[in-house]
């Protein structure tokens, strides 16, 4: 009895593509190669958002115990003299004291470019997202100020016959006072404003997820309009704002190595250092946790009509 062969023919193969095609239904395409530059970016990045991200009230636990712990240490031992211990070294006169320009400057950048791309490109909203840089920039003035003042005024010159700290200085010779840290205060004051106004960047790809969904305009009760104008600011500005984002992790880390050293070299006081570090923390509190949270008019870093961040 002769057996049934089995048709190998035209029909068989298409019956096998087709097979084929309905199993391979449904997947995504494979991604394109990464780049060895754009693979070296992603570690980078992922290294800053590491130094960024870190929750602010750790931050504020963290500045506070290590000033203490390092004006006892001040205190309690003389550490050898280095390059660091003189006030006139080149971190301290190009960068410090010039510290909340430099800060100014990254976060008005940063938050121009993301401000842009998540308030939709309506620049109303963007200079409301900068009014929290200008009450930031209220406390550096104002506590800076204060904090020479008060120095002037309860202070006395080692020989008396000058009145002013300006006339005492002049004629060499040393003016006593409460001189609460400045650096200390400046320096706290830049790490916390940096932590607030990035914290919302951890979600950043979300928004791309989000700007493709093809219901979008229905879903969010947006302009299309305002979805393509999105998309391209989000694809033009993302490069830009990750080398911002580089930038401000580099300034974070010198601030918080300058914060260090002002700590455990006798430059102040225990007392004015520790006085410093609660009256940074203070202004941080009065401007992101009251004035900023009370709907005032000055909007919270990330909200935008998407919601793509639970930082709001």
């Amino acid at each position: 009895m002769a057996g049934v062969r089995r048709q190998s023919g035209p029909i068989g193969s298409q019956r096998f593509n087709d097979q084929r095609k309905t199993r391979g239904q449904g997947k995504k395409p494979l991604p394109p190669p990464t780049h060895i530059g754009e693979f070296f970016l992603m570690i980078v990045l992922k290294m800053c958002k590491k130094v960024l991200l870190a929750d602010t009230a750790v931050k504020i636990g963290l500045y506070l115990i290590g000033v203490m712990a390092g004006s006892i240490l001040a205190d309690v031992m003389a550490l050898p003299r280095s390059y660091f211990s003189d006030s006139h070294n080149i971190f301290n006169q190009f960068f410090v004291k010039l510290g909340w320009g430099w800060t100014l400057a990254s976060l008005s950048s940063f938050t121009g470019m993301t401000s842009f791309v998540y308030s939709l490109g309506k620049w109303p909203q963007v200079k409301l997202h900068f009014l929290r840089l200008a009450l930031a920039t209220f406390w550096w003035y104002a506590v800076t100020s204060a904090l020479n003042y008060v120095e002037s005024v309860v202070g006395i010159c080692t020989e008396p016959i000058y009145p002013s700290r300006v006339s005492c200085n002049k004629a060499g010779q040393s003016w006593l006072g409460f001189d609460i840290s400045g650096h200390v205060f400046l320096l706290i004051h830049n790490l916390l404003t940096i932590s607030e106004e990035v914290k919302f960047f951890k979600d950043w790809s979300k928004l791309e997820t989000i700007l493709d969904k093809e219901n979008l305009a229905d879903l969010k009760n947006i302009k299309e309009s305002e979805i393509r104008t999105t998309k391209q600011a989000y694809k033009e500005l993302t490069p830009y704002i990750k080398i911002n984002v580089i930038f401000l992790a580099v300034l974070t880390v010198l601030w918080e190595f300058m914060l260090i050293i002002s700590t455990v070299y006798r430059f102040h006081t225990l007392t004015q250092k520790v006085s410093a570090a609660f009256i940074a923390v203070g202004c941080w509190f009065i401007s992101y946790r009251m004035i900023i949270r009370s709907n005032c008019g000055i909007l919270q870093s990330g909200v935008s009509p998407l919601r793509f961040t639970k930082c709001e």
